[in-house]
């Protein structure tokens, strides 16, 4: 059996993922690619990757990468980029209303989503793909 079967003992290491994923992809946008196109091939319409408005001489291209959402009830995840930064922050919401959000470092972002990813793998299948390539693909 895998190391991401949650039905094991020997779950993955969080810690160790978030650095191999960091490694992994040193460029910002390129790790929002890999993680948007990574997340959304296995949750589907639960991952959201907003693409920048072009027009115009100075504008960025429309198909460039602006930000990448995952919503994993009740938390929506959002990494932007700005400028050469990441912006990344996790809201809660009830009722369709946001009642909260939080802004993290890219580390403690990577850290909760793969947390979530992993309790939410124990029943869902598409959840137990995402993590596995987020994980072992990398």
């Amino acid at each position: 059996m895998s190391d991401l079967d949650p039905g094991m003992a020997g779950q993955p290491d969080l810690e160790l993922s978030v650095a191999a994923v960091l490694a992994n992809n040193q460029d910002v946008k390129m790790l929002l690619r890999v993680l948007g196109k990574s997340l959304q091939d296995s949750l589907g319409d639960r991952v959201e990757i907003r693409r920048a408005g072009g027009g115009g001489l100075l504008h960025k291209k429309p198909d460039e990468l602006q930000a990448v959402v995952v919503r994993l009830d009740p938390d929506e995840y959002e990494a932007r980029l700005d400028g050469h930064a990441v912006r990344c922050s996790v809201g809660r919401s009830s009722g369709g209303i946001r009642i909260r959000s939080e802004q993290l470092p890219i580390e403690q972002w990577l850290h909760r989503l793969l947390s979530a990813l992993q309790q939410e793998a124990v029943g869902n299948q598409a959840a137990r793909q995402a993590l596995q390539d987020l994980v072992v693909g990398q």
